[in-house]
C-alpha cells in the first residue's frame, strides 16, 4: 500500500479509500484478505487482477501506435548497478532527456539481483545491470547485451604474477585482507563460490560500499579488491594499482539493458537508451 501511494503521488489513506471504492462496485466482495500479514489478494482479488492486467496491456498497446507512444510523457524509472553510474550511462541519460523532453527521469542504483526482481514488480520501467552466470532471468523480462565487462582483482601491495612469472592461485591469496561490497553484490558472491569450490576460506577485512572508496583503501594499505576494469581505469588511484593474473579465477559480467517484455508507453524511449548506450559502449571498446 505504502509503494502504490508513492507511486501515485497519494496518501495512504486515499489509497485505502479506493481500494474501498473498487470493492464497492463489486458488491462489496473483498479483493485483499487482511487476515493476513501484509495483505493478499481473494480468489475475488485474483480474478479482478487477470482482467486489469490485460485491460492495461490493451492501453499500452493503443499507446503504442500513437503520438504517446512516439513522444511518451511521464516519469520513467530507471535502475543502475552499482559500478555502472555515471561511468556509463551519463551521456546515454543526457541524450534521453534532449531527445524526450516530456518525460522525468528517476534514476536508482541497486544491485543487479535486485534490479531483476524489481522490473516484473513494477517498481522501475528499466534497468542496465550487470549480469553473471549466477543470475537468472525470470519473468517477463526482456534482455539486451550491450557488452562485456572485466572484473579484475587489483593490488598495490602484490605484484601481478608470481616472482616466475606464473598467474596466482587463489589458495596462494588465502590470507590476503579483502575490501569487497556488502553482501548482495554479485561479483563478490561469485568471489566467496570460488573459494568455496577450492576449500579456501576468504578473509574480508572490511565491508564497503562503492569501489571507489575500495580502491583508495587497496591503493594505500595494501590488501585485495574486486572492482569492474573500467573503474579501474578511471580511478585517480589507477597507478597505485595491478590487476592479478589468477589462474582459476576469472569473471565477467554482460552489462545489459532489461526491461519488460510486456508493451508499455516508454518502449521508445527505452529502444532510445538502448541504442545510446550500445553506441557509447562500442565507441569505447574500439578506442
Amino acid at each position: 500500500m505504502s509503494r502504490a501511494a508513492i507511486r501515485l503521488n497519494l496518501t495512504q489513506p486515499a489509497i485505502t479509500r479506493r481500494i474501498q471504492n473498487f470493492e464497492a462496485s463489486f458488491g462489496g466482495g473483498a479483493l485483499f484478505d487482511r487476515s493476513l500479514k501484509p495483505a493478499g489478494l481473494t480468489s475475488l482479488g485474483q480474478h479482478v487482477l487477470g482482467h486489469c492486467k490485460r485491460t492495461l496491456l490493451t492501453i499500452a498497446e493503443l499507446e503504442a501506435t500513437t503520438e504517446f507512444g512516439a513522444n511518451p510523457a511521464g516519469e520513467i524509472r530507471v535502475g543502475v548497478a552499482h559500478g555502472l553510474g555515471e561511468l556509463v550511462l551519463t551521456p546515454p541519460l543526457s541524450s534521453l532527456r534532449r531527445s524526450f523532453p516530456r518525460i522525468r527521469m528517476l534514476v536508482s542504483a541497486d544491485w543487479t539481483a535486485s534490479l531483476l526482481q524489481q522490473i516484473p514488480a513494477g517498481e522501475i520501467d528499466c534497468a542496465v545491470g550487470l549480469l553473471t552466470q549466477a543470475h537468472a532471468l525470470r519473468g517477463n523480462l526482456k534482455p539486451l547485451a550491450l557488452g562485456r565487462e572485466r572484473i579484475v582483482v587489483v593490488s598495490s601491495s602484490i605484484s601481478s604474477t608470481k616472482p616466475d612469472g606464473s598467474p596466482w592461485l587463489l589458495r596462494n591469496l588465502e590470507g590476503e585482507a579483502w575490501f569487497l561490497n556488502p553482501r548482495g553484490c554479485g561479483c563478490r558472491d561469485a568471489l566467496e563460490r570460488a573459494f568455496d569450490r577450492h576449500n579456501l576460506q576468504i578473509r574480508v577485512a572490511a565491508e564497503i560500499f562503492g569501489e571507489n572508496l575500495q580502491l583508495s583503501l587497496v591503493a594505500n594499505s595494501g590488501g585485495l579488491g574486486l572492482v569492474p576494469y573500467r573503474q579501474l581505469e578511471r580511478s585517480s588511484h589507477r597507478n597505485a594499482l595491478r590487476v592479478l593474473a589468477i589462474a582459476d579465477f576469472q569473471l565477467s559480467a554482460a552489462i545489459t539493458l532489461l526491461s519488460s517484455s510486456t508493451p508499455s508507453r516508454f518502449d521508445a524511449a527505452i529502444h532510445f537508451l538502448g541504442n545510446e548506450l550500445n553506441s557509447k559502449l562500442s565507441e569505447e571498446a574500439g578506442a
